[in-house]
């Protein structure tokens, strides 16, 4: 079971388990089960099952099942009549009369008299000093993992995992994954997945799926046989001219197009800047198309002075992802007013312009199931400007609420075409002057505030027509003539305030009526009274509210 110190002078029957230290002077009639630790003098009859660590003094007449680990110190001189199943370290002297089944780590002197039967997994290092006597017979099925440093004559069936550092004189029938680093002399049959790093001299049949980084240095020698879209399936040009087109319905169209105003600065913006880059066929918002919406969203940021309120501004660099992300840390507004009628809305705090949806910009909600704008709340957030008509195409704003700011102008009469709107808040502005009779055709309105600003004109007797109206607050401007007798229509009335005016004449009789001593809903009524006249019915005592 365990070797003799010394070797013995006759060979076993039977190989010991373990080799012994020294060399046996004779050969064993079967090979060992472990190779000794020192070559024998005289070769086996038979191969060992496993080489030894040596090479033998002398090759044996039959070749070793496995190579050595180590090569022999010189070569056979005679081949071995069958190839070695693994290649050796070196390469050999004289070919093999038959290939190896493997290649050998490094390219042999000579060429071996015919080919391998597969080509070899690797390019070798170097190139052969001598070609082969033929040409491998077919390609082989899978491409290299590394490419050649040369361009093949024909394509390859299927694209290299790496492309190569020089073109190939034909095309690949499909197309790369990756792009070559050197464009090809004629193009590919089908688009390339990504661009290439260098334009190509010729243009390709179809555009490519996805745009190139950089614009070509020079333009290409023959137009493309399609053209070339950069968003919405249409050209730059054709977007911008279709809506800008529309836009022309909705602003005036010579504002529209005069550097400098709000509206020119919402369309430039709205084509050049925006990375949300909505199409013209985009309706979101079935009522209109998106791009209306934001439009109209951005004429009346630049209309207000936007870039000078207390939050919510745009980035200095709408462009910048780090400027807007800036931009939006400053913004906390939300329109969170109370909703009796608990519409569901989405909403945010992202800065004015930022390249997300209008929907969460501070401020401003929209219908969650439609996308179409549904408030506008803007409360002591230092707007200034005036006060844009284009809103008037959000038909579905329920809420504008503009409050606690230094907005100046008129109010566009155009505010009451909205069909839904139930809460008109434009106190504590410097607004001036009448109030459009148009603002009582609102039949779904609420609350009308509009106190604390420089009014003129009279309240007009249309107001009466306003159905389901329960807050009017006027006071604090300079609204003249009497207090209309249809008001007394409006029977859902709470909160009525007409002081601070220079209003004349009697309370009607039935705006008292509608009082909640009375049986009415009326529950704070104000307004101016002379000590010495009886103009009006009793009153509470007038005071301003904040």
């Amino acid at each position: 079971l365990m070797p003799s110190s010394q070797p013995s002078s006759q060979p076993f029957g039977q190989p010991s388990r373990q080799p012994s230290s020294q060399p046996s002077s004779q050969p064993s009639t079967t090979p060992s089960l472990m190779p000794s630790s020192q070559p024998s003098t005289k070769p086996s009859s038979a191969p060992s099952t496993l080489p030894s660590a040596e090479p033998s003094g002398m090759p044996s007449s039959q070749p070793s099942s496995a190579p050595s680990s180590i090569p022999t110190t010189l070569p056979s001189t005679q081949p071995s009549s069958a190839p070695s199943l693994i290649p050796s370290s070196q390469p050999s002297t004289q070919p093999s009369s038959a290939p190896s089944t493997l290649p050998s780590s490094e390219p042999s002197t000579m060429p071996s008299s015919q080919p391998s039967a597969t080509p070899s997994l690797l390019p070798t290092t170097q190139p052969s000093s001598q070609p082969s006597m033929k040409p491998s017979v077919t390609p082989s099925s899978s491409p290299s993992a590394a490419p050649s440093a040369e361009p093949s004559i024909l394509p390859s069936g299927e694209p290299s995992v790496q492309p190569t550092f020089v073109p190939s004189v034909l095309p690949s029938s499909q197309p790369s994954s990756a792009p070559s680093f050197v464009p090809s002399l004629l193009p590919s049959s089908k688009p390339s997945l990504h661009p290439s790093g260098e334009p190509s001299s010729w243009p390709s049949s179809e555009p490519t799926v996805i745009p190139s980084i950089a614009p070509t240095d020079i333009p290409s020698t023959f137009p493309s046989m399609l053209p070339t879209f950069e968003n919405c399936d249409m050209s730059k040009e054709q977007r911008r001219f279709e809506i800008t087109e529309a836009l022309r319905t909705v602003s005036d169209p010579v504002v529209l197009l005069t550097p400098g105003t709000p509206q020119n600065k919402a369309l430039e913006w709205l084509l050049e800047e925006d990375k949300a880059v909505l199409c013209p066929d985009d309706f979101s918002c079935p009522s209109y198309p998106a791009f209306v919406q934001r439009y109209v969203m951005a004429v009346f940021y630049f209309s207000t002075d936007g870039g000078t309120w207390n939050e919510c501004n745009a980035a200095s660099d709408v462009c910048d992802p780090l400027e807007v992300a800036k931009a939006n840390a400053n913004c906390t507004v939300l329109a969170n007013g109370i909703d009796v009628f608990r519409i569901n809305v989405i909403q945010g705090t992202d800065s004015w312009l930022s390249p997300s949806s209008e929907c969460l910009w501070g401020g401003l909600a929209c219908r969650n199931d439609t996308l179409c704008m549904d408030r506008i709340e803007l409360e002591d957030d230092g707007l200034g400007g005036t006060l844009p008509f284009e809103v008037q195409n959000l038909t579905e704003l329920r809420y504008l609420i503009v409050e606690e700011g230094t907005t100046s102008g008129t109010i566009p009469s155009e505010y009451g075409t909205f069909r839904t709107l139930h809460i008109l808040d434009l106190n504590f502005n410097t607004l001036t002057g009448t109030i459009p009779v148009e603002i009582y055709d609102l039949q779904l309105l609420f609350q009308l505030d509009l106190n604390d600003n420089f009014l003129t004109g009279t309240i007009a007797t249309e107001i009466g027509t306003i159905q389901f109206l329960q807050f009017i607050q006027v006071e604090v401007n300079r609204l003249s003539g009497t207090i209309p007798e249809e008001m007394g229509n409006n029977s859902f009335l709470r909160v009525v305030e007409f002081f601070g005016n220079q209003l004349t004449g009697d309370m009607p009789q039935g705006l008292c009526d509608l009082r909640n001593n009375t049986g009415g809903s009326i529950f704070r009524l104000t307004a101016d009274c002379d000590a010495g006249d009886a103009f009006f019915c009793e009153l509470f005592r007038p005071r301003l509210l904040h």
